[in-house]
C-alpha cells in the first residue's frame, strides 16, 4: 500500500518537474532566437561564441542575438551618414552600458503559480492528499536548489582559478533561472509555516 502511494507521488512529482523544466526551456527559447536579444547582454559576438545559443543566419560571423537586424543596421547607417560621426569607442561604451541580461522571472513565476494552483486544487478535491501536494513542491525545491547550487559552485571555481570555458554564459544563465525558481518556491514554504515564523518573530 505504501509502495503504491510512493509510486503515485513519484510519478506526479516527475510529471510536474518535467512540465516545469520544459516550460522554462520553451519560454527561454522563444525569446532567444531573435535579433538584438542576447540574454547575456553581449554585443557583436564573433564566431564561435561563448554559449550554445550562437546563431548566424546572415553569415557575417557575428551572432544574430548580439546585433540588430539587417534592416535596422541599414537604417542606422543611413541615419549616421547624415549626422556627425561619433567615435567608435564612445558608441560602444554607450551601447554596452544600456545592454542587460534578459532573465525570465515573469514566465517562471506564472508557470510555478499555475502549477501550484493545480496541485492545490487536486488536494482540495481529494484527488491527492495535502501531504502529496507538499511533497511535490519539496521535490521541486530540492531540484532547483541542487541545480542552482551546483552551477554556482562550478562558476565560483572557474572564476577563482581563471578557467575559461565556452559554456560559461549558459551556466550563469541557468544558475540564475533556477535560483529564481527556488526563491519563488520558497515563498510557498513560508506561506505553509507562516504561523511558526510569526511566533518566532514575536518571541524575539
Amino acid at each position: 500500500m505504501m509502495r503504491a502511494r510512493f509510486k503515485k507521488i513519484s510519478r506526479l512529482g516527475l510529471k510536474t518537474t518535467i512540465f516545469f523544466v520544459l516550460s522554462i526551456i520553451i519560454f527561454g527559447a522563444s525569446g532567444a532566437y531573435a535579433w538584438d536579444n542576447c540574454p547575456f547582454g553581449i554585443i557583436n559576438e564573433s564566431y564561435p561564441g561563448t554559449c550554445g545559443r550562437y546563431i548566424d543566419t546572415d553569415n557575417d560571423n557575428i551572432c544574430d542575438l548580439s546585433q540588430s537586424s539587417p534592416e535596422d543596421r541599414s537604417k542606422l547607417e543611413e541615419h549616421s551618414n547624415n549626422l556627425q560621426e561619433i567615435p567608435t569607442s564612445s558608441a560602444n561604451e554607450s551601447h554596452s552600458s544600456d545592454s542587460r541580461i534578459n532573465y525570465y522571472f515573469v514566465p517562471i513565476a506564472i508557470i510555478l503559480f499555475i502549477l501550484y494552483l493545480v496541485t492545490l486544487s487536486l488536494s482540495r478535491k481529494k484527488k491527492i492528499k495535502l501531504l502529496q501536494h507538499r511533497k511535490i513542491w519539496n521535490v521541486l525545491l530540492l531540484i532547483t536548489f541542487l541545480i542552482s547550487g551546483i552551477f554556482g559552485i562550478i562558476l565560483a571555481i572557474f572564476i577563482s582559478y581563471g578557467i575559461k570555458i565556452p559554456f560559461y554564459s549558459d551556466l550563469l544563465f541557468w544558475h540564475v533561472e533556477m535560483g529564481i525558481a527556488m526563491a519563488l518556491i520558497s515563498m510557498f514554504h513560508v506561506a505553509w509555516h507562516w504561523k511558526y515564523f510569526k511566533k518566532m518573530l514575536i518571541k524575539n
